[in-house]
């Protein structure tokens, strides 16, 4: 009996010893998904570095796929400086634990979709099933996962990685171009593929729409919703792209802005002008526009730069008069020793960034990215940058800067406003490029229009602000059941040991005071953070997006929203916040002394080193040649006996360097 016990005990208390809390042992993380349901942020998926170390970086230091879902609440910051994250939500194993897919939000029935995205290994891929896709949906009020029932329609897409991805009030989600690898597709055998197609899903309906942009494959860029024109309108930029004619990879132009009108269903490309940001790839992305919609800017932070060094610095492109501005820091730098890629960025409060993590590419650095506050750095995107200024100096305005907030609604900075005309509510006097459309005159036509969608109705039934709702009702929750059913097997085996040790203590009448020390006694608590999580009464997780919300959001009102974390439990570490924390960029060296980027390696053998596509730079422009395909996304696999996949690692393209 006593040799049963050991044998299931030791194993799942020294199983427990290496649970890593994903918020207390927080280090840095990159290529992770968000989105923003009502003021709930959820962060999923991604790699992440967990340090036992609260100091930050050591050599215990180590590199895993994140499978744990995390949210925050974007208005709570009434403790500290920064929301506070939680992980009271249970992800389980069967759903994906992704880098580089999306997050698509239903921000009326108050689901989130995941979709796309890099597996932890070619095995991981192979794991699923052989269509190679399976849409999961997130319910953040009942907090539990649902795998969507296919249409018919979804038998033309696989599950690609690294593409751009947006989302439209009427609830379609979008994704255009990436990659099919063999870390993304179940049974993909070939090369990797830049794609040149773009999907459409329709939230409403579960039907999916496959289309030929054109012939140039893109991948690693960003695309993003403007309520312009009749139906909307989609931008996309940046990243890298395959010449179709020569096969070769380079970065894109940053100054080749693609728009998509919606209703009309055209492509147009027009060229911006100012001060044009360097060539970049993994760079983040967010959208807000004036009160009246006279002008639509587009804020970027960050990326990989054609060089293959990092970038700290923001951006904004403003529509319609196509002009790129400088945000900070000004003047600009050659190289930032702390540059990041694979951030993500949210839209919080309509008016301000939210920058979660990211990807040092610097190798000399062994920081953790602010760890008392899990990665997070916010900055002011209008004009209370201006009026928030450092020593109210309004030439230096402090554009990184705590969450606030009582800046509720976008106010267009003097940066835009001296260059495009109006005031902070709007009123942009220039309305188009500075040397016309050009070829492009539709654009005119469209750019002079708004578009407001009606209002949707909830296909299923959603809880008043003061009620749980009538109807439905709520369904059992199978994750907490579960969760339950393991934790009721573990206190048995605990009370069992209570039990056996007790009876053996008297039959050797020995005070318990004297017992051998190295005797094995009960279990006290056999839960750690992992086991503790999926017992919470809500689980159930979902991955989130680098998707923005550009819309007001509503109060965080549902009784059944994203818990309250359980008082007591370890995982949830209230971290206080230093002032310094706030200030400056996440390139800067406010957070620690020393240089960030990508660690040394320490011979952990956990670590090891993930690298985003496109191709190796030890590949000779030969094999890049060779590797660099672009293609319509196809409905079937590709041939077999193709070589496998490299490890894949930052690229160095023969075109498009700096």
């Amino acid at each position: 009996m006593r040799l049963l016990l050991l044998n299931v005990l030791l194993p799942f208390v020294s199983s427990q010893r290496n649970i890593k809390d994903p918020v207390k042992d927080f280090c840095r993380r990159h290529l992770h998904q968000t989105c923003i349901i009502d003021s709930k942020l959820y962060i999923d998926g991604g790699m992440v570095y967990y340090s036992d170390d609260v100091n930050g970086w050591n050599n215990s230091t180590m590199l895993i796929q994140n499978t744990a879902l995390i949210w925050e609440d974007v208005n709570d910051t009434s403790s500290e400086d920064f929301p506070v994250q939680h992980t009271n939500l249970e992800k389980d194993k069967n759903i994906p634990s992704v880098s580089g897919g999306v997050l698509w939000p239903d921000t009326v029935n108050k689901y989130f979709y995941l979709f796309a995205g890099e597996y932890e290994s070619i095995d991981a891929a192979k794991g699923r099933d052989s269509q190679g896709i399976d849409l999961w949906k997130f319910d953040t009020i009942y907090n539990n996962w649902t795998k969507t029932k296919p249409h018919v329609t979804q038998n033309s897409v696989r599950w690609p990685a690294f593409g751009a991805g947006a989302t439209h009030e009427n609830g379609w989600g979008y994704y255009y171009g990436g990659y099919l690898t063999n870390r993304s597709t179940s049974g993909w055998n070939g090369e990797r593929l830049m794609l040149n197609t773009m999907l459409k899903y329709d939230m409403n309906s579960t039907e999916w729409t496959n289309t030929t942009v054109d012939k140039t494959g893109r991948a690693e860029g960003t695309l993003q919703y403007i309520p312009a024109s009749a139906g909307g309108m989609l931008v996309y930029f940046g990243g890298v792209e395959n010449n179709s004619n020569t096969g070769v990879v380079s970065y894109s132009d940053m100054s080749q802005i693609r728009v998509y009108d919606i209703g009309d269903n055209r492509w147009y490309t027009q060229t911006a002008t100012g001060k044009i940001p360097r060539s970049r790839r993994g760079f983040c992305a967010g959208t807000v526009w004036a009160r009246d919609k006279s002008s639509y800017n587009i804020y970027i932070f960050g990326g990989m730069s054609a060089n293959e060094t990092g970038l700290g610095d923001i951006f904004v492109l403003s529509m319609p008069s196509f002009q790129w501005f400088l945000v900070t820091p000004d003047p600009n730098l050659d190289i930032f020793p702390r540059g990041k890629a694979f951030s993500s960025c949210n839209i919080i409060h309509n008016s301000q960034f939210m920058v979660i993590g990211g990807y040092y590419v610097n190798k000399t650095i062994e920081d953790c990215d602010v760890k008392i506050i899990g990665g997070q750095h916010a900055a002011l995107l209008g004009q209370e940058s201006v009026e928030q200024a450092v020593d109210g100096n309004a030439s230096n305005p402090a554009w990184w800067h705590r969450p606030m907030n009582n800046a509720t609604q976008y106010r267009v900075p003097d940066l835009i406003k001296k260059a495009i005309g109006g005031n902070d509510n709007g009123g942009a006097t220039a309305k188009s490029p500075q040397a016309g459309w050009k070829t492009n005159t539709e654009l005119s036509v469209y750019f002079g229009a708004t578009y407001t969608a009606k209002v949707r109705t909830a296909t299923r039934e959603i809880p008043s602000a003061t009620g749980s709702g009538s109807g439905s009702g709520h369904k059992p929750n199978v994750g907490a059941i579960a969760g339950g059913a393991v934790g009721g097997v573990v206190a048995l085996i605990g009370i069992i040991a209570v039990v056996f040790f007790c009876l053996r203590s008297r039959r050797r009448k020995q005070d318990a005071q004297t017992q051998d020390p190295n005797n094995i006694g009960p279990t006290t608590n056999p839960h750690g953070p992992e086991m503790a999580r999926k017992s919470v009464a809500s689980v159930s997780v979902s991955q989130g997006s680098t998707l923005h919300s550009p819309y007001p959001q509503s109060p965080s009102w549902s009784p059944h929203g994203s818990p309250p974390p359980p008082a007591g439990q370890p995982w949830h570490g209230v971290m206080p916040v230093p002032d310094p924390y706030y200030r400056g960029s996440p390139s800067s060296q406010h957070h620690m002394s020393g240089e960030w980027g990508q660690p040394r390696q320490h011979g952990s053998m956990y670590q090891r080193t993930y690298y985003p596509p496109p191709p190796d730079p030890s590949q000779s422009p030969k094999e890049q040649h060779m590797h660099a395909h672009s293609v319509e996304m196809p409905s079937v696999r590709s041939p077999a006996n193709v070589a496998e996949m490299p490890e894949m690692k930052s690229p160095v393209p023969l075109r498009g360097r700096d």
